[in-house]
C-alpha cells in the first residue's frame, strides 16, 4: 500500500512538472538537447498524440512528443533557401504554416518568402520534399492550375478531412484552396472571390468543425467562414489587439494568442471573451509576443515567439 501511495505522488508530482514547464532555454539557437529554439510560430497536430511546430528562423520543422521530448524532423539554420528533394538536398525559407495528412502521413507547408505550398512524405524512411503548387520565390495572384498559381506571402496551411489544401494568403488577403491540382480563390477581400470580406491583415486560421475560424491582425478582429457559405466577423464582448494565433478545443470555445497585448483569450459562444490566467508557473505573465495556440490532449500550448520557447497550460 505504501509503495503504491509513493507511486502515486511521483506520477502526480511528475506531471505537474509536466505541465507547469517551457520548452526552450529561452536563448535562440538550434538544438533539441538542451532545447534551443529561434522564434517558433505555427503549431499543427500530427501522430499519435504529438504536434509540430514552425522554428522560423531556424527554417526548420520540429516534432514535440508527449513527454516534451523536442526532435527536429527537417530544416536548419544551414537550410536557407528553395530546393525541393530529400533531407540532404532540400532548403526552406519563410516557413509560416504546417498542417499535417494523418490518413496518408503526409505534411504540409506554407512559405510566405518562397510563395509556394510544399509536401513532405517519406520513402524508405526518408524525407522527401515536394513543391505541390506556386511560383518559387515570385509573388503576385493567379489562380488556376498549381504550377502557374501565384501566391504573395502565404502564413497558414490547413488540410482537411476531405482532401482539400486551404491557404491564408496574406499579401492578396485571400483564403485559397488547393485541390486536383487547381487553385481557387475562395473568400477575400476584393471581387476575385466569390465571397468578400471587408479585412486587411488575415493572419491565421484554424478549423472550428467544419467551419474556418480566422485572425485579421489588421481589423485586430476575428471571422468565421464557412466554405461556400458565408463569413461573418465575431462580435466579441472586449476588444482584441493583435490577434496572431487561434485554435479551438471542438466544445465551442476558441483560444487565441494576442501578439499585442501578451495575452491569451478564451472566446465562448463568438461572443464572450476572457483572458487565461497569467502565472509564473504558466509562463503565460512574461509572454512575449506569443504567436500561436493549439490544443493537445487537454493542454494549452502557446508559441512565446521572442522568448524562444513553447509554453503550456493543463485546461
Amino acid at each position: 500500500m505504501k509503495s503504491l501511495i509513493v507511486t502515486l505522488i511521483f506520477f502526480v508530482l511528475v506531471t505537474s512538472q509536466l505541465y507547469s514547464q517551457s520548452i526552450g532555454t529561452g536563448e535562440a539557437g538550434f538544438s533539441d538537447e538542451p532545447v534551443k529554439l529561434d522564434k517558433p510560430i505555427r503549431f499543427s497536430k500530427y501522430k499519435d498524440g504529438t504536434f509540430l511546430f514552425v522554428d522560423f528562423n531556424n527554417y526548420a520543422i520540429r516534432k514535440v512528443d508527449k513527454n516534451g521530448k523536442v526532435t527536429s524532423l527537417f530544416g536548419g539554420p544551414d537550410k536557407k533557401g528553395f530546393q525541393d528533394g530529400d533531407l540532404n538536398k532540400a532548403l526552406f525559407d519563410g516557413i509560416h504554416g504546417v498542417s499535417y495528412d494523418e490518413k496518408n502521413d503526409i505534411i504540409y507547408i506554407a512559405s510566405a518568402s518562397n510563395n509556394v505550398i510544399r509536401k513532405i512524405t517519406k520513402e524508405n524512411d526518408e524525407f522527401q520534399i515536394e513543391t505541390i503548387a506556386g511560383t518559387p520565390k515570385i509573388n503576385g495572384f493567379a489562380d488556376g492550375d498549381s504550377a502557374q498559381a501565384k501566391f504573395n506571402s502565404l502564413h497558414e496551411v490547413l488540410y482537411s478531412k476531405r482532401g482539400d489544401i486551404y491557404v491564408l494568403d496574406i499579401g492578396n488577403a485571400k483564403i485559397r484552396k488547393l485541390k486536383n491540382g487547381k487553385v481557387t480563390s475562395l473568400v477575400g477581400k476584393d471581387s476575385l472571390a466569390p465571397i468578400m470580406v471587408d479585412w486587411k491583415y488575415p493572419i491565421d486560421m484554424a478549423f472550428d468543425g467544419d467551419d474556418i475560424v480566422i485572425c485579421d491582425a489588421g481589423n485586430s478582429s476575428i471571422y468565421r467562414f464557412t466554405p461556400g457559405k458565408e463569413i461573418k466577423k465575431l462580435e466579441l464582448d472586449h476588444p482584441l489587439k493583435m490577434p496572431h494565433g487561434i485554435t479551438s478545443d471542438d466544445k465551442g470555445n476558441l483560444y487565441v494568442a494576442d501578439m499585442g497585448a501578451n495575452v491569451i483569450y478564451k472566446i465562448e459562444n463568438d461572443t464572450k471573451v476572457t483572458e487565461i490566467e497569467a502565472t509564473s508557473e504558466n509562463g503565460f505573465d512574461k509572454l512575449n509576443k506569443p504567436a500561436d495556440v493549439i490544443i493537445i490532449n487537454g493542454t494549452l500550448w502557446v508559441a512565446d515567439l521572442y522568448n524562444h520557447q513553447l509554453k503550456q497550460q493543463k485546461l
